[in-house]
């Protein structure tokens, strides 16, 4: 039957119900939208730590996202500690590898928000994930994404239009990092070097990297350890960090410990 052939009466109470549907599911729509904006974590003040700087607060509870903080020495805030919190385990990661670098002066979270055109209703925005600045002052802008994301054509609009839209003088640089730029055992070695990159020791450093330049081919950790003179902490830690800031050598996709081989940068 069609709906001209209705009852007058029928065609009204199916109009009003087809409405009340439609009304119930645009409240479930949004119901669910605010299910998955979770509320934000606040980390409040620690004694001796920097207080998070960044313009957006990246830290919600999330059931599918990796979130997470850690404290970072930077020379730039004269290595006292700084609160930085991540969107991601790639945000991490790549804050993680730029603050092993020793030409790194600064690593910052969510450092810029530039203004977007287009919108219904709403200003569009976008706020990079990490800014770095090196010793010879040369600033980038890091943006962070999973490669499905980067591989859309989507998103390769979106990023020509963010890089158009961001002022000259924001960053000599802007960089796309990928979720596969670092592999998993990449990821928790560097987490690693990051504990031992905290412990500095200059003259340890130097004594590992002048015993390892001196060996002709690869050698293991181990052996390096063992002719170092060093406590065999302080000689592993030495050897951890000097390969962070790419003065050693190592397989890092691989787990490094003891027996693994490492070579010299030169």
């Amino acid at each position: 039957m069609s709906t001209s052939q209705m009852n007058p009466k029928m065609s009204d109470q199916m109009l009003g119900l087809h409405a009340i549907a439609k009304t119930t599911t645009l409240k479930e729509r949004r119901q669910k939208e605010e299910r998955k904006r979770k509320q934000r974590l606040e980390i409040g003040p620690i004694d001796g730590v920097i207080p998070y700087a960044g313009v957006r607060n990246p830290l919600t509870r999330s059931n599918t996202s990796y979130k997470s903080g850690m404290l970072l020495r930077t020379k730039a805030n004269g290595y006292r500690p700084a609160v930085v919190l991540n969107d991601s385990e790639a945000e991490e990661a790549t804050k993680i590898e730029a603050i092993l670098l020793p030409n790194v002066r600064a690593v910052t979270c969510q450092p810029l928000t530039i203004r977007l055109p287009g919108g219904k209703g709403k200003a569009l925005s976008h706020t990079y994930d990490i800014g770095i600045e090196l010793d010879c002052g040369r600033k980038k802008l890091v943006y962070v994404k999973s490669q499905i994301s980067l591989s859309s054509r989507v998103s390769n609009s979106r990023i020509e239009e963010i890089v158009r839209h961001t002022p000259k003088d924001a960053a000599d640089e802007i960089v796309v990092i990928s979720d596969m730029s670092f592999s998993r055992v990449y990821r928790d070695n560097n987490r690693r070097i990051l504990m031992c990159h905290q412990m500095p020791n200059p003259d340890a450093d130097e004594g590992v990297v002048e015993l390892v330049n001196h060996c002709p081919r690869a050698v293991r950790v181990e052996d390096i350890v063992n002719r170092s003179g060093l406590p065999q902490y302080v000689a592993w830690q030495a050897i951890m960090r000097m390969v962070g800031a790419g003065r050693i050598r190592a397989e890092r996709d691989f787990v490094i410990d003891y027996a693994s081989f490492i070579w010299s940068a030169n």
